[in-house]
């Protein structure tokens, strides 16, 4: 029943009673009431991997979780801090990664709740919480509010991901106290100073969906760098809002003396890793000391061309992508390894590259992934074969003895083009790769 989806609005015993023991997959219950009625048969669900929760609770959160649960999801309602403290002690001893989503859910102010015996226990609660390991719960907040923050004040949650900025501004307070949280995911728009301080555990920050001004985005960086250890920094449907709606002179001064300090600070622990940039996001990167950089589509790599020569400090480029043509970017002195991740290339895309590679003049680590080198019949016309040849003479008077080739998953097309060459170090990564490879053994000088 795993591709079985069901969804109760009103449920009796009788009805989970057809549940018990089955392999459900996915089971979505839309009042209280449903869920106190199948709270039964929960240990029972062997395969249950979702569980979508709607309604109000207070008090203590008293259902036995399947083991098997990977996802709870937290729709619509409302309910008291202690209810929502002890759910996420219960998710925590299932002792494996857990998905706990909080869509609509509002939790309840403390002033709502009268006595001393209630505060006395929620303080109990959160102390049990304390003292969990959250490092496995990735907890995702659509709106959030100070009283839903409060409760992961000190906890050692490991993955975050706020959708939307008001949430970011609602749990800014306790970023800081967050200690073990590993990565955050943002999304919205922002404009203005970046005041949010990264937790010093944070090795993962990605901004997911939005724009920023670019001196958000500037404020941000200097904050990542200020962590002083290395941190991955994705920017994946990120749009920065180009000079042009940064009205004013006193915002220009401002952004350049933001920039100012960026240039001045060490990026060389950030790896930044872009999916849709332009050109103003690249400008961004201009002169800086960026050690790792992710181009993750062609139009990236576009984009990015005009700033990696000036990127005096990079030592790793990854790119993703399809291309075609000649490899007309210039790379920069400092680069020490290219990665090709994922996608396909030409052969004269390939020839022009490693020519590239040759100049740089030292010794440069290539490592192609999982990529695919068309065929000549894909390389169409006789002027392209005779451009093709007359690369293909190029690479063979370079000096590539500096250049290391490791190949993850090869073709004959693929070592063809360094038949007869002065490759220094090749590894070849699967016995597959070997088998490829094997007829260009003996011609390689």
């Amino acid at each position: 029943m795993s591709n079985i989806y069901i969804i109760v609005k009103y449920g009796i015993k009788e009805l989970f009673e057809i549940f018990r023991d089955t392999s459900i997959g996915i089971l979505d219950l839309q009042t209280v009431d449903c869920i106190l009625q199948a709270s039964d048969i929960f240990p029972t669900l062997g395969k249950l991997k979702k569980l979508y929760l709607w309604g109000s609770y207070t008090s203590h959160f008293d259902i036995q979780l399947p083991a098997s649960l990977n996802l709870l999801s937290l729709q619509r309602g409302e309910c008291s801090s202690e209810w929502l403290c002890s759910l996420l002690i219960k998710l925590c001893e299932l002792g494996h990664p857990v998905i706990c989503e909080l869509w609509g859910i509002v939790v309840q102010s403390r002033r709502e709740y009268c006595g001393t015996d209630f505060n006395i226990h929620v303080s109990d609660l959160r102390s049990k919480l304390l003292e969990c390991d959250m490092s496995n719960i990735y907890i995702i907040v659509k709106y959030g509010s100070k009283e839903l923050f409060e409760i992961f004040r000190e906890t050692s949650i490991g993955i975050l991901d706020l959708q939307t900025v008001d949430c970011i501004l609602q749990a800014s307070d306790i970023f800081p106290t967050l200690c073990k949280l590993k990565k955050l995911y943002l999304w919205g728009s922002y404009t203005g100073h970046c005041d949010i301080q990264p937790p010093a555990s944070l090795n993962l920050l990605i901004l997911q969906r939005g724009e920023c001004s670019s001196e958000w985005l500037c404020s941000l960086l200097i904050k990542l760098c200020e962590l002083g250890h290395p941190v991955i920094c994705e920017l994946w449907y990120f749009v920065v809002q180009s000079r042009g709606e940064d009205c004013g002179t006193d915002s220009n001064i401002h952004i350049h003396n933001m920039r100012s300090k960026l240039l001045a600070c060490d990026m060389s622990n950030i790896a930044i890793i872009v999916n849709n940039g332009k050109k103003e996001l690249f400008e961004i990167f201009r002169d800086t000391s960026i050690g790792i950089l992710g181009l993750q589509t062609a139009d990236c790599i576009l984009q990015a061309s005009y700033i990696l020569p000036t990127l005096s400090k990079l030592e790793k480029l990854y790119l993703w992508g399809s291309h075609m043509g000649h490899f007309v970017i210039r790379l920069p002195a400092s680069l020490q390894c290219i990665i090709l991740q994922t996608g396909e290339w030409s052969s004269e895309w390939l020839y022009s590259l490693l020519i590239s590679l040759s100049a740089l003049d030292h010794p440069v680590e290539c490592q192609l992934w999982d990529f695919v080198v068309h065929s000549r019949e894909e390389d169409c016309g006789t002027d392209s074969n005779i451009h093709v040849s007359d690369l293909r003479s190029k690479l063979l008077a370079c000096d590539m003895s500096n250049i290391e080739i490791l190949v993850t998953h090869g073709s004959k097309e693929l070592f063809e083009i360094f038949r007869d060459t002065s490759i220094g170090i090749l590894d070849l990564q699967t016995v597959d790769c070997i088998l490829q490879a094997s007829d260009i053994f003996f011609h390689s000088r």
